[in-house]
């Protein structure tokens, strides 16, 4: 690898998401990866409300939800901004919910989605996510369809076996 290179916020925001999920798929520890997921969602959730705000998955969240942008933020980002920040709490402590990275990585895939074709890491995650939380939803929809086909119902499946599974497809779609 060159010690220099160019990269565009798009390019370092697909890096890092596809990262992110393969160390989730892996079960590195937790804290790193929702910051990768964080980093890439920020990226994401920007570009799209500058480039295609009528396709934002975030503004749609916001909209049915009947909440600000900057509470929706608030929520989604909460673990994020205790990783990163200390200035005015610097020996505060967080109830970490892992399902947060869950959360947050598929909103982040839903807006990626939106801008270009997924990467097989961010199509075998939105897959896992939906098997994991929401298999019953439509089935007329491809992406509900193509998520059961890979993983069927995944909601009464511990998490080290849902993520052990997840490994293994995303594995078998890189080979």
């Amino acid at each position: 690898m060159n010690d220099r290179f160019m990269v565009s916020k798009t390019q370092a925001a697909t890096r890092q998401l596809r990262l992110a999920i393969k160390l989730l798929f892996d079960g590195a520890d937790s804290v790193p990866v929702h910051t990768l997921v964080g980093a890439a969602s920020v990226i994401l959730s920007d570009y799209i409300k500058k480039k295609a705000p009528n396709k934002s998955w975030d503004i749609f969240a916001q909209q049915a939800n009947k909440i600000s942008e900057a509470e929706y933020f608030r929520v989604m980002r909460k673990a994020q901004n205790f990783f990163k920040h200390a200035e005015s709490d610097p020996d505060a402590i967080l109830d970490f919910e892992v399902v947060d990275t869950d959360n947050l990585a598929f909103w982040a895939v839903l807006n990626s989605a939106e801008l270009w074709p997924l990467s097989k890491e961010e199509e075998i995650f939105r897959a896992w996510y939906l098997s994991s939380y929401f298999p019953d939803l439509d089935k007329s929809c491809a992406a509900f369809r193509e998520a059961l086909s890979l993983f069927g119902d995944l909601r009464n499946v511990s998490r080290e076996s849902r993520l052990a599974i997840g490994r293994k497809v995303l594995k078998g779609h890189l080979a």
